[in-house]
C-alpha cells in the first residue's frame, strides 16, 4: 500500500494531498472504531469470534453479508493484481531489447511457476519467513529511496526539478487521490480480528489511533520528500519512484555507484512487494475455496488437486491482468475507490446506525451519515474518473 504516494504530483498538489490524506485517515479511524463498537455490542448476545461478515449478517441481513464478501474478495484480488503490476513494471526495464508487451509476457512466463507454487501454501504460519523477507525488502527500499531524494534536494542532481512543486492540484485529480488514500488506509477487513486477538482489548482505540497517526506521518513525509526532490517528473510514466531513481543515477558523475544503489532499491522493493503477494493470495484463495468446495457442492474425489488447479488458475488470471499493461496508479485508485470505500465507509456506517441508531443524538446521526456520504460521493467520483483515464 505504501507506494501509492508516487502519484502525488500527478494527482494532487502538496497542500491538497496532505489535507486529503489527513481527512481520509481520520475518517478511516472513526469508521473502524464504529465497526469494533458494533462487534462489542453484538458480543453481548452472540459468539465472541465474530468477523466483519458476521457483523454485517447480524445487523444488515444475509444479502448484504454476501455483498460484503464479494467486495472483500474484489479488494484482496485487486491488491494481488496491484502487487503483480508493481513487480512487472520494475522487472521489464531489464528486458529493454524487447517491446513492452513482449517483455511483460516473458516476465509472466518466468514468474508464473514461482507464484503458482506459492499459491499452494494453505497456512499463514508457513509464510512467516516470507513476510519477514518482504518487510526487510520494503524497508531497505524506502530508506535508500529517501536517501536519494535527500541528495537530489540538496544538490539538484537532475537540474530544475527540486522544489518545482505545485501547492494546489487540478481539482479533477482529487478523486483519484481519494481512491489511493482509501486503498492505503483500508483496515476494516482486519480490524475486528485484531481487536479480538488483543490481550487487553480495552486499549484497542488508543493503539489504533497511534498506528494510523504513524502511518499518516510516514505517507506524508515520504511522499512530500520525493515530490520536492523530483517535482513535476515524480513517477514519470509508470507512477513509480523507481523511474526517478534511474533518472537520478544517470545524471551523476559517479554514475556507477548510484546505478548500483538504485538497482538495490528496485530489487529490494520487487522482492518485498513480490513476496507480499503470497499473503494476499492466501486470503483470496481461501475465500474462493470455501465457496466452491462447500460440502455437497462439488465431488470430493481428488479435492486436493482440484483446489490446486483452482489456485493456479486464479494466480494466472492475476498475472495475466498485470501483464495486460494496467497502470499501477490507476489500479490502486480503482481498488481503493470502489472496494475500499465500500469496506471502509459505507458498511461500517450502515452497521453503526443500525446497531446504535436509537441511542444516537441527531448530531451524531448526522455525522455518521456525512461520513458515509463523503465516502460514497468521492468513491463514485474516483471510480468514474479512474475508469475514464484507463479507457481513454
Amino acid at each position: 500500500k505504501q507506494w501509492y504516494q508516487r502519484r502525488v504530483r500527478g494527482y494532487s498538489g502538496v497542500i491538497a494531498g496532505v489535507v486529503c490524506l489527513i481527512i481520509v485517515s481520520v475518517l478511516c479511524t472513526v469508521s473502524m472504531i464504529c465497526l469494533v463498537k458494533c462487534k462489542i455490542r453484538l458480543n453481548e448476545t452472540h459468539s465472541a469470534n465474530l468477523s466483519y461478515s458476521d457483523v454485517v449478517l447480524l445487523l444488515l441481513g444475509r444479502k448484504w453479508s454476501v455483498v460484503l464478501d464479494l467486495v472483500i474478495t474484489a479488494f484482496q484480488f485487486g491488491a494481488v493484481v496491484i502487487y503483480f503490476v508493481f513487480v512487472s513494471e520494475n522487472i521489464t526495464p531489464f528486458l529493454s531489447k524487447l517491446d513492452a508487451s513482449t517483455a511483460r509476457l516473458v516476465w509472466m512466463g518466468c514468474v508464473a511457476p514461482l507464484y503458482i507454487g506459492l499459491s499452494w501454501i494453505r497456512s499463514m504460519k508457513y509464510v512467516g519467513a516470507i513476510s519477514l523477507v518482504a518487510e526487510i525488502g520494503i524497508i531497505t527500499g524506502l530508506v535508500l529511496a529517501s536517501l536519494i531524494g535527500c541528495v537530489q534536494i540538496s544538490e539538484d542532481t537532475v537540474p530544475g526539478l527540486a522544489f518545482d512543486i505545485d501547492l494546489y492540484p487540478p481539482w479533477r485529480t482529487l478523486p483519484l487521490m481519494f481512491g489511493m488514500a482509501a486503498f492505503a488506509f483500508e483496515g476494516a477487513g482486519v480490524v475486528i480480528p485484531t481487536e479480538s486477538s488483543m490481550r487487553k482489548p480495552q486499549h484497542f482505540n488508543k493503539v489504533l489511533v497511534f498506528v494510523l497517526v504513524c502511518a499518516t506521518c510516514m505517507y506524508i513525509a515520504f511522499g512530500v520528500l520525493l515530490y520536492i526532490a523530483f517535482g513535476p517528473q515524480t513517477g514519470l510514466s509508470t507512477g513509480q519512484i523507481t523511474d526517478n531513481l534511474e533518472q537520478f543515477a544517470n545524471h551523476r558523475t559517479d554514475r556507477n555507484f548510484w546505478v548500483f544503489i538504485q538497482t538495490i532499491v528496485r530489487f529490494s522493493l520487487v522482492l518485498g512487494i513480490g513476496m507480499s503477494v503470497t499473503v494476499q493470495l492466501i486470503v483470496v484463495l481461501d475465500i474462493f475455496e470455501k465457496e466452491l468446495f462447500k460440502p455437497g457442492r462439488l465431488s470430493e474425489n481428488n479435492a486436493f488437486w482440484k483446489e490446486n488447479i483452482l489456485r493456479a488458475t486464479i494466480t494466472l488470471i492475476g498475472l495475466a491482468l498485470a501483464a495486460s499493461g494496467l497502470s499501477f496508479g490507476h489500479m490502486v485508485s480503482l481498488t481503493g475507490a470502489f472496494s475500499g470505500t465500500l469496506m471502509q465507509f459505507i458498511f461500517p456506517c450502515a452497521c453503526y446506525l443500525r446497531c446504535f441508531g436509537e441511542e444516537l443524538s441527531l448530531a451524531a446521526k448526522a455525522s455518521v451519515w456525512l461520513m458515509a456520504l463523503v465516502g460514497a460521493v468521492f468513491g463514485a467520483l474516483a471510480t468514474y474518473v479512474t475508469l475514464i483515464e484507463i479507457f481513454t
